[in-house]
């Protein structure tokens, strides 16, 4: 590397310039993207047979488990897949991805905060599936109710983090 490189790999940005998206955040933004597009991919396969068919037989279990699936290796395969390019494309740009990659303790309040923030909204989930259960409801209601609070859920965590990413705690 020529004294070029290395004096841009370690200048410090401007005052004005906005901070590197770490890992951790590129991770909250394919997780947002991945759970949103889930829920919609079931959401366009079970509401049609909902309104076509009694809620009792109504074949909901496999789309909600192709569903959780996709969230989660969606996930981890996005994620994987933007750390790698993010690195490409710092190298490219002569500058250190082992530097500007890294996790700091701000990821870390980040994180516990946006989870701090979604306990509400788990907890509203769990009680409505409680009462569903109570109630002797359908394992239909049950289900999506549970799948659909967890979906928002997510969604709330990372627009909660991505926030925080942005405008700090």
């Amino acid at each position: 590397m020529n004294a070029a490189q290395d004096s841009a790999s370690t200048a410090p940005l401007p005052d004005d310039a906005p901070e590197p998206m770490t890992t951790a955040q590129r991770g909250v933004w394919v997780f947002l993207v991945t759970n949103i597009s889930a829920a919609i991919a079931y959401a366009i396969v079970v509401v049609p047979r909902a309104l076509s068919q009694p809620i009792e037989d109504v074949s909901w279990v496999t789309p909600m488990l192709w569903a959780i699936g996709f969230q989660i290796v969606g996930t981890i395969v996005g994620s994987i897949l933007a750390a790698i390019g993010s690195a490409v494309s710092l190298a490219a740009r002569g500058r250190e991805p082992e530097v500007e990659m890294v996790t700091d303790a701000r990821d870390k309040d980040i994180e516990r905060y946006g989870s701090r923030m979604t306990q509400g909204v788990l907890g509203a989930g769990t009680f409505v599936a409680l009462v569903l259960a109570m109630l002797d409801a359908d394992t239909f209601w049950i289900g999506n109710t549970i799948f659909f609070f967890g979906v928002v859920s997510g969604i709330v965590e990372a627009v909660v983090k991505i926030r925080a990413y942005r405008r700090g705690l």
